[in-house]
């Protein structure tokens, strides 16, 4: 079907679920490998259906990614056949790892930064884990790899975002994007360390007070913001874009709209059982996104006046939350209106 209207443009992939931390908001409730795994050929075998259908970039991620034998030779494979391909590495083992990022050609790099010191080795339960990050982002700065931070803003950390801004810019990173941390996987058994709706208009000024300053520079990851006031996006918010121009692949083969989804609630099938494009193509797949209608909206954002373009927000976010895709809690045009900033009070208003 070359002329379907939805296409894998952005994908991540989840190479392995084991991991070297055990995150106290990673939503997939990292540590242990999936039982079945895809085998080195099964892995390049995704890759070329990926190319075949035109995805442009693939993010390689996990789990930690670089503790899959195989993520450079992936890399490689994306890389030769003209795909950008980054990667987020919870930058435990990436000072020995230089060599192989550049041999797969790799330049581009997000590295988990969740607080100060003391604060994101209590996030990321390692003692050690905020000092080799940074060691091995010099490195990778050394080597030519352009180094970014991405981090999830909780409870545990809302209140140290100058300092991190401070760090990470006198340590050369370039980019550092700011997501929320969403209400599942560990992040429910630590619910004392979860955002409160009414916070979140504090990191939207942070964030656009950052983009105002020269040098690091500050994004807004998809599940924060939303017609805020003042904007912090370089574009206008056009809905969730998982399952429509975003796909994610778990490491057993698992297809879903986007790889923080749950995989209980959005799995679409499996490369293992049926080709990708097969899975992708079929209009009965993917509908909780793709089919959308002002009336599946519920809660406060039924009445709001950017219904049609927001969609909602970020999928994750929301069902997170409520337990419901179409009901948003989160969203900073809702919680700046409620409070009579934007001058929108709906039926549903916050109080």
């Amino acid at each position: 079907m070359t002329d379907f209207p939805f296409k894998p443009r952005v994908v991540g992939w989840e190479l392995t679920l084991r991991c070297n931390m055990r995150c106290l908001h990673c939503g997939s409730i990292a540590g242990e490998p999936r039982p079945d795994e895809l085998s080195v050929e099964e892995g390049f075998a995704l890759i070329d259906q990926l190319v075949e259908l035109g995805t442009e970039v693939v993010t390689l991620s996990g789990g930690e990614p670089m503790i899959h034998p195989a993520w450079d030779q992936y890399a490689r494979r994306l890389v030769d056949a003209g795909v950008r391909t980054y990667m987020i590495t919870n930058g435990l083992l990436l000072e020995q790892n230089i060599d192989r990022l550049l041999a797969c050609g790799l330049r581009r790099l997000g590295i988990s930064i969740d607080g100060t010191e003391k604060t994101h080795n209590m996030i990321r339960n390692h003692p050690d884990s905020f000092r080799r990050a940074m060691a091995g982002a010099r490195k990778a700065q050394e080597a030519g790899i352009q180094v970014g931070a991405v981090t999830h803003i909780s409870g545990a950390n809302i209140g140290e975002m100058e300092p991190m801004y401070r760090l990470l810019e006198e340590a050369g990173f370039k980019f550092w994007q700011i997501q929320l941390a969403f209400a599942e996987g560990r992040m429910k058994e630590h619910d004392q360390y979860a955002l409160r709706p009414e916070q979140i208009p504090e990191i939207v000024d942070f964030v656009h007070a950052c983009q105002q300053r020269d040098g690091l520079k500050v994004v807004a990851g998809d599940n924060l913001g939303y017609f805020e006031v003042p904007s912090i996006r370089d574009k206008p918010w056009k809905g969730c874009f998982a399952g429509r121009h975003v796909m994610g692949i778990d490491a057993d083969g698992t297809v879903k709209g986007c790889l923080s989804l749950r995989r209980e609630a959005f799995s679409e099938g499996n490369i293992r059982d049926e080709p990708l494009r097969q899975i992708w193509e079929d209009p009965q797949r993917f509908r909780f996104n793709r089919y959308f209608s002002p009336d599946m909206l519920t809660g406060h954002c039924t009445n709001c006046p950017h219904a049609i373009p927001c969609r909602a927000g970020c999928v994750v976010t929301a069902h997170g939350a409520t337990g419901n895709r179409f009901d948003n809690p989160y969203c900073a045009f809702r919680i700046q209106s409620g409070k009579g900033s934007c001058g929108w009070a709906g039926d549903h208003a916050a109080s």
